[in-house]
C-alpha cells in the first residue's frame, strides 16, 4: 500500500516569522517619535559639545579626576554639577576645590536641612565633646563637625589602630567610650564608617582596604555595645575603603587625614531611613 503524503500548511512554514512585520512597523514608529522629540526640542549645541568633550575626557584618563566647574552649566543633577570621580589621580587642587563647593554647601543648607532646634541639639553635643577631647588630650587627632548626617566625630586612625590592623589600641579605647557615653544620653542612631587612603594593603588578613576599613568600623561598634553600653539595635558600621576621601592621596597629610574612623551621631531624618529598615 503506498503510503499517503503528509499533507503541510504553506502558513504553518512561515507563522513563526509572521511577528516580525508588525515589530518592524511598531520600531519605525518609535525612531520617528524620537525623531520628531528631537527636532522640536531647544537643542544647545554649545552644552551639547562641552558634554561630549567632558565624557571624551573621562574616557581617555579611565575615569581620573573630577569634572571642570565648567562642567556646572550642563549638570544633570539639581544643583547643575557633577558627582566627584575618586581615583587615585585625584590631584590635590580638584581635592581642594571640591572640598571648598561642600563645605559652602554644607554651611548654607545644613540649618534649613535639621531645623533650628536639632541643629541647636547638635551644636549643644558638639561643644560638649570638644571639651571632653580637649581634656583627653587628643583634640589634635579628633575633629567634630555638623552635616546633613548629623554630627560627625572623626577619629585619626593613627591613634585607634596600629598600621594594617583592626584593633582598637586599649590606651586609646577612653576617648571613644567617652564619646559613647555623651552620645548615649540621645536617642540617636550612630553609624560607624571605617575609611583608608589609596595606599593597597598587603596583608594575609585582609585583601583590600574594603575589608579592613570594614574590620575598623565593626571593631569599634563591638567595644560600643561591649563597654560603652551602647544599644546594638542603634548601632551599624560600613567601610568605604579609600572611595570616600576628604583631602588628596597625593601627600602624605591628605592621606592622613583619609585614614579615619568617622563616628555619626545621625539627624532626625537619618534616623527616620533608619527605622523603616
Amino acid at each position: 500500500m503506498a503510503k499517503m503524503k503528509k499533507h503541510q500548511h504553506p502558513e504553518e512554514e512561515e507563522g513563526g516569522e509572521a511577528w516580525l512585520l508588525p515589530y518592524s512597523d511598531l520600531m519605525t514608529l518609535l525612531l520617528a517619535v524620537f525623531i520628531v522629540l528631537f527636532a522640536v526640542s531647544n537643542v544647545d549645541k554649545g552644552k551639547v559639545e562641552k558634554m561630549s568633550g567632558a565624557f571624551k575626557e573621562i574616557m581617555m584618563t579611565g575615569g581620573a579626576g573630577i569634572f571642570s566647574g565648567d562642567s556646572k552649566e550642563i549638570g544633570i543633577f539639581p544643583d547643575g554639577g557633577y558627582p566627584v570621580i575618586n581615583s587615585k589621580n585625584y590631584s590635590q587642587e580638584n581635592a581642594q576645590a571640591a572640598q571648598a563647593k561642600n563645605e559652602a554647601t554644607t554651611e548654607k543648607d545644613v540649618q534649613q536641612f535639621l531645623g533650628d532646634n536639632e541643629m541647636k541639639d547638635m551644636e549643644a553635643l558638639k561643644a560638649e565633646i570638644d571639651s571632653e577631647l580637649q581634656s583627653e588630650n587628643v583634640a589634635s587627632s579628633v575633629t567634630t563637625s555638623i552635616d546633613m548626617r548629623g554630627l560627625v566625630i572623626s577619629f585619626n586612625n593613627a591613634i585607634l589602630f596600629d598600621s594594617g590592623n583592626a584593633k582598637v589600641k586599649e590606651e586609646n579605647e577612653k576617648a571613644l567610650l567617652e564619646v559613647a557615653a555623651m552620645v548615649n544620653t540621645t536617642e540617636n542612631y550612630i553609624r560607624i564608617e571605617g575609611h583608608t587612603d589609596d595606599i593597597p594593603i598587603s596583608s594575609k588578613i585582609y585583601a583590600s582596604n574594603w575589608e579592613l576599613s570594614t574590620a575598623r568600623a565593626s571593631s569599634v561598634v563591638r567595644l560600643l555595645i561591649d563597654k560603652g553600653n551602647v544599644s546594638p539595635e542603634r548601632l551599624s558600621a560600613v567601610g568605604y575603603g579609600e572611595y570616600k576621601p576628604v583631602d588628596s592621596n597625593e601627600t602624605p597629610e591628605g592621606r592622613a587625614k583619609n585614614r579615619r574612623i568617622d563616628f555619626i551621631v545621625m539627624s532626625q531624618k537619618y534616623n527616620n531611613l533608619e527605622k523603616q529598615n
